[in-house]
């Protein structure tokens, strides 16, 4: 069952992710099409969302969503919007990580 529910909450944050991505691009150029992707993207995080709240505590999906668009975000954002993070901003991303490692073993 583990396995299933952090699959399921993988989906549900890389959705998220998306809709993140989309909500940057439509602040930069709004337009349909980034507006539909932005509204696709967050119904189909919350579906996944669901599904794996019906098998695991609401604390601990958020929590494994929550990581996994730590690392997701910062990711994308560093290659592709050519974001930089100082220390102090990469030191709490390690921590919520941790905290998510920790919460999930």
């Amino acid at each position: 069952m583990f396995q299933s529910v952090a699959i399921l909450a993988l989906f549900s944050a890389v959705f998220y992710c998306v809709a993140m991505v989309a909500m940057k691009s439509w602040a930069e150029l709004p337009n349909l099409g980034v507006g539909l992707i932005i509204g696709a993207a967050l119904l189909t995080a919350g579906a996944f969302e669901v599904f794996a709240l019906r098998q695991e505590k609401l604390g601990l999906i958020y929590i494994g969503i929550l990581g996994a668009e730590v690392l997701i975000l910062g990711t994308v954002s560093w290659i592709y919007f050519n974001e930089t993070y100082t220390t102090r901003e990469l030191a709490g991303m390690g921590l919520v990580l941790i905290g998510t490692a920790i919460a999930w073993t």
